[in-house]
């Protein structure tokens, strides 16, 4: 893996130290992987104009062909670049639970965040997720029920995560 091109991530920058894309990104390195983490600026999910602008900018200076783990949690805002870039990037998203399922969502932010979801979701080559749940959860909004593919954030999960890439 060490003579392969850098692994770009994607985080919000607010996000939770021990979250399931960190710890991935933490397996990948221990097998040697370089990782380069892009921090995204905003109040994730809740975002505003300026950082839906910076999500597009990051995406579109990553080199064509780079391979791209998205956080779940920066889905909100990379959701309209995600459909100019799906082609030239080769995407897998990282999805730990689900945003429009939060507590707290009135009826309309629930809406709003599963279709932002479902959308960006379904330009993924693959979506790691950590568990059976999460699979079912994802199988839920319709997509195919092989888009999820179950990863641990361990050393067998990060092996595993190479065959996704030409998914």
């Amino acid at each position: 893996m060490a003579d392969q091109p850098a692994l770009h991530v994607l985080f919000p920058a607010n996000r939770a130290p021990d979250g399931y894309a960190e710890r991935m990104a933490l397996a990948l390195e221990a097998q040697g992987q370089k990782v380069l983490r892009h921090a995204l600026p905003g109040d994730y999910p809740w975002l505003d104009p300026s950082a839906v602008l910076a999500a597009d900018i990051a995406l579109s200076r990553l080199p064509d062909g780079a391979r791209v783990l998205v956080d779940g949690g920066a889905l909100p805002g990379l959701a309209a670049a995600l459909a100019m870039d799906s082609r030239r990037l080769r995407l897998v998203a990282l999805v730990e639970r689900l945003l429009w399922r939060e507590p707290g969502l009135t009826e309309g932010a629930a809406v709003a965040h599963r279709h932002l979801e479902q959308g960006a979701l379904a330009l993924m080559r693959a979506v790691a997720v950590p568990d059976a749940a999460s699979a079912r959860a994802v199988a839920d909004l319709g997509l195919a029920p092989e888009t999820a593919v179950v990863l641990s954030p361990d050393a067998a999960g990060a092996a595993r995560l190479d065959s996704l890439w030409d998914a």
